[in-house]
């Protein structure tokens, strides 16, 4: 049995005295800003994390679906301060449990211990890889609306690049190889072609479209 199992049992839980928070679907669990001194497991239900970009534009960042322990390494860093949004897509039960209590149980089982380590290395892999993919879908999103702008400025289907690959990647603060990406999926799915700075645009109004939900 792993730590996460073990801890979601009543009888092992109340050994480290957890409190238990029931929460309706669409209500806000914690918001960005938050002290997030206290280990958070998600028992039951399912929870969404959500950041505000800069546009003030809202990101789903991810899912997280129970049993699942919530931003541990939050928990356990210098500023345990949240940075997104923590929401209940459906009714949820959380138990919570103070990180020194949590911190003693470790240190007494070390197969809890090992066990929670890899763990972390799981979740936090997860996340990397899903911060990577909405990261290049909002670029996409910026890419398109790039170049419906441009086909409307220019008033053709054919636009020619007025920036170099490098300074679209600053215009966006992203990577060049990004903004590489991102045009090779665009002409992969047939929507436009390119040859160098020249892009034809095939289907304006599906990136109309798609430019018009960011």
């Amino acid at each position: 049995m792993d730590v996460l199992e073990k801890l979601i049992n009543d009888t092992e839980c109340n050994k480290l005295d957890c409190q238990k928070e029931t929460y309706k679907a669409g209500d806000f669990v914690r918001t960005a800003g938050e002290e997030f001194d206290e280990i958070m497991i998600l028992k039951t239900g399912e929870l969404k994390i959500e950041s505000v970009g800069r546009s003030g534009r809202i990101l789903e960042i991810d899912r997280i679906k129970a049993p699942e322990f919530i931003f541990p390494c939050v928990t356990f860093s210098d500023n345990p301060v949240l940075d997104t949004d923590l929401i209940a897509v459906t009714d949820v039960e959380i138990i919570t449990i103070k990180r020194e209590e949590f911190f003693n149980y470790m240190w007494q089982d070390k197969e809890s211990a090992v066990s929670f380590l890899a763990y972390l290395g799981k979740q936090f892999s997860r996340l990397i890889n899903r911060l990577s993919q909405v990261i290049l879908s909002d670029l996409k999103e910026k890419m398109i609306s790039y170049i419906v702008d441009l086909s409307e400025k220019q008033n053709s289907l054919t636009i020619k690049l007025p920036h170099t690959r490098e300074e679209i990647a600053r215009r966006f603060g992203a990577a060049r190889p990004s903004i590489s990406r991102v045009l090779s999926e665009l002409s992969d799915d047939g929507l436009i072609e390119i040859n160098r700075n020249i892009i034809k645009i095939n289907d304006l109004e599906a990136l109309k479209r798609i430019s018009s939900i960011s």
